[in-house]
């Protein structure tokens, strides 16, 4: 591999298009895609952009749809969107658009040889530069100039959103000025007037331990690149407190998950450092050989669902894995991992036709270091396995890798930062190709809702004291063993409620999955054990049901949100409760709850809120009032709807075992 737009990566890319179909199929379909956009006249927004996250439907939280500058649609109910403040953040995604699509003509340009890729390319450039002081400075707030703060941006409403706009610009300066295709007095305009006026609104707000600075560095790496300004170079990487190698140092664990705990986050954060390291590339460092950073493509691979997603965990929605396999590109060409979803995807991204190799190869080494590559960075097929996410705190446990096998995640360590949740010791719940206990996600952030409930300790599988959320807080992995295919897992809080404890211990074994927990306060409390399910309660002729005011529960922290609230009647301290999948095709897709309690507890069933995509989730809550100890045990048992129930008994014996 070599650095953008050289000759020896210009020749490369040309020869990978001419011998392999992928890539041949990867230029067609790019430049397909781009162009009808050449045929049109630029209509870049010169108005100031607005905040991505309140480009959300009003009624149901679902993001939006672009149909036009002044019209946006809710793929959930249909409604269509005009006016502030949609119309100001659909700007944001024009100029993200135009700053992607201005490489991809300049990369398309340097393979096809053909001008009007690099036309449009310098046309683009030389609109921005010529404009750039002309934006006005403004936040997500709507403050301009001067109030704006150090979060402001020009083009964009703040530094995070000015970078990842302002990279790709760099990188298609890169290669129209490797390629001859930018004059001397055009590179100067755009350098002067664009670039580093540009960096220099990003660098007023040095962001630290942040995604936002991964962003700032790559821009800072690829107009150090664009320019060959090494200075700038140094500061992307060797900042102490905030550059490339702080970032892997803080930000980023051992095992290569990023530090926020939430998937998004991390291929959010994964596509910036991925640039840095090509731009750094041009500049003769390899950044590529940090243990760090290979880490951050394995550890994906290894803490998946069986199904090759990821639950929804703090500040993050459900993730497919596939989503991302453009990665695995880079990926797969220097550390050979991540074969098997390359073979099962189109390769027809960016990064298939820059980074791409041929599967057959076994790449590795695409940069002259070869890898270990036998297991393709995952975990040995089909057995047990437990995965540690040390930086953020949670344990992953998978009894194999089939569709069939079970899987949970136990939240039990860092806060998380401003993206985590109050949801320490949280757990959730994959078996027989379905997630049967969830987190709520996330809204975009300007949604009330976000904070008022899909943040709130409620909101997850976890244990509540006194109706009130947990304290941003820190517990602890005691346990984490495999023994002849059975996985325990056990971990703890003390800090999350002010003279409280929570254990929790669980056992992943003969198709299903024993919860215990344990809840020690310093004095008489209310203590809620809360789960979350997308499955729909069956109804049992012997349980009757009362209708519940919300407030007997709780005013605040997220109950208020909580309907259809139940109190279940005649189940006795030894019950088991089931759930079936939907009332379509999964309708025989059952999962049963058994639960016993040396005291009595009071139970109650509720809809709980969801993102706007899954709609609602059932909830079901075990009260204890006025104790100082609390035990809750539990066996979840995926099944088939008429299997016959288990023996309580037997599993006493289990549990106590």
């Amino acid at each position: 591999m070599y650095p953008l737009g050289t000759t020896g990566w210009k020749n490369d890319l040309k020869q990978r298009v001419s011998e392999y179909d992928w890539a041949q199929r990867a230029l067609m379909f790019l430049a397909d895609g781009l162009e009808p956009i050449l045929e049109l006249p630029l209509d870049i927004p010169l108005t100031p952009s607005g905040f991505v996250h309140n480009y959300f439907c009003p009624d149901d939280g679902a993001r939006l749809q672009r149909i036009d500058r002044h019209h946006h649609l809710c793929r959930v109910c249909s409604q269509v969107w005009s006016g502030s403040p949609w119309d100001e953040a659909a700007i944001e995604g024009e100029h993200s658009s135009y700053s992607s699509r201005t490489r991809l003509a300049a990369i398309l340009y340097a393979v096809t040889g053909e001008r009007k890729w690099a036309d449009w390319a310098r046309q683009v450039l030389l609109f921005y530069a010529e404009r750039y002081s002309s934006f006005v400075l403004h936040d997500i707030f709507g403050k301009q100039g001067g109030e704006a703060g150090k979060y402001g941006a020009r083009v964009q409403n703040q530094t995070l959103s000015e970078a990842a706009w302002l990279g790709p610009l760099a990188q298609a300066f890169t290669v129209l000025r490797l390629n001859g295709q930018l004059t001397e007095e055009e590179q100067n305009i755009i350098a002067n007037q664009l670039f580093y006026p540009a960096i220099e609104v990003i660098n007023r707000n040095p962001r630290y331990e942040s995604n936002w600075q991964a962003y700032h560095n790559f821009a800072m790496a690829a107009v150090a690149e664009a320019v060959q300004d090494k200075s700038l170079l140094n500061r992307a990487l060797h900042d102490p407190d905030n550059g490339f190698l702080f970032q892997m140092e803080r930000s980023v664990g051992t095992d290569g998950f990023w530090f926020e705990g939430a998937w998004g986050y991390h291929f959010y954060t994964l596509e910036a450092q991925l640039s840095i390291v090509w731009c750094a590339l041009g500049l003769g460092e390899k950044l590529y050989e940090h243990d760090k950073f290979a880490a951050m493509f394995r550890i994906p691979l290894q803490a998946r669902w069986p199904d090759y997603t990821f639950p929804a965990i703090h500040d993050s929605v459900e993730v497919d894995l596939r989503d991302h396999v453009h990665l695995f590109e880079f990926a797969y060409a220097q550390y050979g991992i991540g074969k098997e979803l390359l073979a099962e995807s189109e390769r027809t991204s960016l990064y298939s036709l820059l980074f791409g190799r041929p599967l057959e190869s076994g790449a590795g080494g695409g940069f002259g270091v070869m890898n270990d590559v036998s297991n393709g960075g995952g975990n040995p097929a089909n057995k047990p396995s437990i995965c540690l996410l040390h930086k953020p705190g949670m344990a992953v446990a998978r009894t194999g890798d089939s569709p069939a096998a079970q899987s949970v995640y136990l939240d039990y360590g860092e806060h998380g930062d401003w993206h985590g949740h109050y949801d320490k010791l949280h757990l959730m719940y994959y078996a027989g190709g379905r997630c049967w206990l969830t987190d709520a996600g996330m809204l975009p952030y300007n949604n009330p809702l976000h904070d008022a409930w899909f943040r709130q300790t409620i909101a997850h599988n976890t244990i509540v004291i006194g109706g009130r959320s947990q304290s941003a807080s820190n517990g602890t992995l005691r346990t984490a063993e495999e023994d002849n295919g059975v996985i325990r897992l056990i971990a703890e809080v003390a800090d999350a409620y002010e003279g409280v404890r929570i254990e929790r211990r669980v056992t992943l074994a003969e198709d299903m999955l024993i919860d215990i927990c344990t809840v020690t306060c310093d004095r008489e409390q209310v203590i809620d054990w809360v789960m979350h399910t997308p499955g729909i309660p069956v109804a049992h002729p012997s349980h009757r049901f009362h209708p519940v005011d919300p407030s007997r529960l709780s005013s605040e922290d997220g109950y208020p949100y909580l309907k259809e609230i139940v109190n279940i009647d005649g189940c006795g301290n030894a019950w088991m409760l089931e759930w079936k999948w939907d009332e379509n095709e999964g309708e025989s897709e059952r999962m049963q709850v058994y639960g016993w309690d040396g005291e009595a507890s009071l139970l109650y069933l509720a809809e709980s809120p969801a993102m706007p995509e899954n709609g609602r989730r059932s909830a079901l809550i075990r009260r204890r009032s006025g104790v100082k100890q609390a035990e809750f045990v539990t066996v979840f048992r995926p099944c088939r709807q008429g299997d016959t129930p288990l023996d309580f008994g037997l599993l006493t014996e289990w549990t106590q075992g």
